[in-house]
């Protein structure tokens, strides 16, 4: 991964902190070593921010501590640098980025029924070059972004994919979503080689059958559960990724993508909310409903109660009424797709402009201003029916996706 220096922040007070590991007979944590320059107020958050940490399950490996792929590693420079990120959004009151999700492909050998992605592949824009997304990577992470995940389509279709990951520094990490088919031990080991720090693959069903038939691939299945051994054995952290609908919460898809993931030695499981877009942009019927949000909730407590589990990190319990955080699009997060529109979020079909065209920092400082993203959403826009219906239900039906926001 490339070197970068971190003048600019280090003489900013609130950098000015180092953390060290606290090694027990149960346990690592990380503890805070304040410097001479750290304001009190952000020396007690910090210290409150990482005592709630212990309670999460470690993930890393060796010494490190990592509590989910959506995070760096936190005893890293990266890990260092999303804290010091925090702190500025806290005390500095700055509307900054902490993901980045980046499209590098709109091929894919998949066609999932549930695909979000399908108005993005469906372009008639083309990719942007490698050099293009080198310098969009590098402009996110300038204006604070900490992590970087790539998509497609399929990232492992695109024949440049190592040297956009090269183009991460040290002031962040690089993940990756992926239908796993491509895993190969070869590839793997490209990835972990160009600084790749883990990858998410996707799961539609823990029965080989209807997961293969789900995405109309014969064969994926055992690919996947291939590239998963593959993806560890290069030293790669493994999250499977599902997604949930109150039907399949009731059919007990939580339960068995969980203990299909043990016996895969994933590191960890993430569940995505079912959202109407894409081929699933007219099926409001999936929305999760309370009762189902209430049980995904008693699910994910016991199973972070049992070690043997991977961690487990839903949607539903952190942007919803039940929550804990807030609906990320524009508010920590923003999606380039791979041929330069940037959009709230990968979930939402609406588009503020075109990147090379603007700078990243234009982009993200616009839509932060728009009417529909100025304030934070304590629940996920794109499952909020208020907002759907001033917006999305607003797009002509013949219009091209993303839309603009500023049509609406």
């Amino acid at each position: 991964m490339v070197s970068a220096p971190f003048s600019s922040e280090s003489s900013d007070p609130l950098f000015d902190f180092q953390l060290t590991v606290i090694k027990e007979e149960s346990a690592s944590y990380l503890s805070l070593m304040p410097g001479p320059t750290l304001p009190e107020a952000a020396r007690r958050y910090l210290e409150e921010y990482l005592q709630q940490t212990r309670k999460y399950r470690n993930i890393g490996t060796d010494d490190q501590i990592r509590f989910s792929l959506y995070q760096p590693v936190m005893n890293s420079e990266a890990g260092r640098r999303s804290l010091y990120m925090r702190l500025r959004r806290k005390f500095a009151k700055e509307r900054l980025p902490q993901a980045a999700t980046i499209g590098v492909t709109k091929a894919c050998q998949c066609r999932c029924a549930h695909c979000s992605a399908d108005y993005h592949m469906a372009s008639a824009n083309k990719n942007l070059s490698d050099a293009q997304l080198q310098q969009a990577v590098k402009e996110a992470v300038e204006l604070g972004v900490t992590n970087i995940i790539l998509l497609g389509g399929e990232p492992l279709l695109r024949r440049g994919l190592e040297s956009i990951i090269e183009a991460v520094d040290d002031r962040a990490q690089a993940v990756m979503f992926t239908n796993g088919e491509y895993l190969t031990a070869g590839r793997c080991r490209s990835l972990v080689a160009a600084g790749l720090s883990g990858v998410f693959v996707s799961l539609d069903s823990p029965e080989a059958g209807e997961h293969d038939a789900l995405r109309k691939r014969p064969g994926l299945f055992h690919k996947l559960a291939e590239g998963i051994a593959n993806a560890k054995e290069a030293g790669l952290a493994v999250a499977v990724s599902s997604y949930l609908t109150t039907e399949r919460v009731q059919d007990g898809v939580f339960e068995r993508t969980m203990e299909l993931a043990r016996e895969w030695q994933a590191n960890e499981v993430t569940f995505f909310d079912a959202i109407p877009v894409g081929r699933m942009s007219s099926d409001c019927c999936t929305f999760l409903d309370m009762p189902t949000r209430r049980m995904i909730d008693s699910l994910t407590r016991a199973y972070r109660a049992r070690p043997e589990y991977p961690a487990v990190t839903p949607q539903s319990i952190l942007t919803s009424e039940i929550g804990s955080s807030f609906c990320f699009a524009a508010n920590t997060q923003f999606y380039l797709s791979s041929t330069g529109d940037m959009c709230p979020c990968d979930f939402t079909p609406l588009t503020i402009g075109r990147y090379p065209d603007e700078s990243i920092d234009t982009l993200w400082k616009r839509m932060i201003a728009t009417p529909q993203y100025r304030r934070r959403s304590k629940v996920c826009r794109m499952q909020d029916p208020e907002f759907r219906r001033a917006t999305i239900e607003r797009i002509p039906a013949d219009a091209a996706l993303p839309y603009p926001i500023e049509a609406l």
